[in-house]
């Protein structure tokens, strides 16, 4: 059984957003599916969602192959009829493919192309064959941009909450620096207060001073005063 190795660029999120590059393989197989066994081209994806995969591959068929793409959710399999693949046959193609979740090890499509009278096989159709591995690397490379995409909007949605949450800070900071400023004025109304309460204190004791010099020269008249009152008597 040939195999046929191509590099596919598909990016991914690590922690701290990594990306990788990863290498998927094209081979070819016979496998079962509703309609039979037959001779199919299978692509390993790693790194790669079967339900993101699957729904590129509707779209990818329908834009360049004219293929409506019908899914039979019992079988698993995306079914296009009278599709136009130039270069493979003069006649319509129909392409059914199908999508499998191989869990940590991304997933797997299985293609076959039915040229109405066999199923595509590179010992039979070689030239045929050549058409239908850049069918494939075609469709790897929409994944790869689809996926680049979706990175992309996923970084752009975490700048932007970067983003926000600077203006927050940047918000918070004028706050605090609003609130320093109004602290220190407070504190220089405060110690223009605690001088001019500590000036009064001090004039208070002096007028007390004087104030009780006065009490005492007064006590003194008085205390004379009786005195001579008395001494009359």
């Amino acid at each position: 059984m040939k195999q046929i190795s191509f590099i596919l660029l598909l990016f991914f999120a690590f922690a701290f957003t990594a990306q990788a590059q990863v290498k998927a393989t094209l081979k070819e197989e016979v496998r079962t599916m509703s309609e039979g066994a037959h001779n199919a081209l299978v692509v390993d994806l790693p790194n790669c969602s079967a339900d993101k995969v699957g729904d590129i591959w509707k779209t990818f068929v329908k834009k360049n192959y004219k293929g409506k793409v019908k899914y039979k959710k019992k079988d698993k399999l995306y079914i296009s009829d009278n599709a136009t693949v130039k270069d493979m046959s003069e006649n319509t193609v129909d392409i059914y493919a199908m999508v499998q979740d191989k869990g940590e090890e991304g997933a797997e499509i299985v293609i076959w192309f039915n040229l109405g009278v066999s199923y595509l096989s590179q010992k039979e159709f070689p030239n045929q064959f050549q058409v239908a591995e850049e069918v494939v690397n075609k469709f790897t490379k929409k994944l790869s941009a689809d996926l680049l995409e979706d990175l992309l909007k996923a970084e752009e949605k975490t700048l932007k909450e970067l983003e926000k949450d600077m203006k927050e800070l940047e918000k918070d900071e004028k706050k605090l620096t609003k609130d320093i400023e109004d602290y220190k004025e407070t504190i220089k109304k405060m110690e223009e207060n605690i001088k001019k309460a500590e000036e009064d204190i001090k004039k208070s004791k002096e007028d007390q001073g004087t104030k009780k010099k006065e009490v005492d020269d007064q006590t003194q008249v008085v205390d004379e005063l009786k005195q001579k009152i008395k001494a009359n008597k």
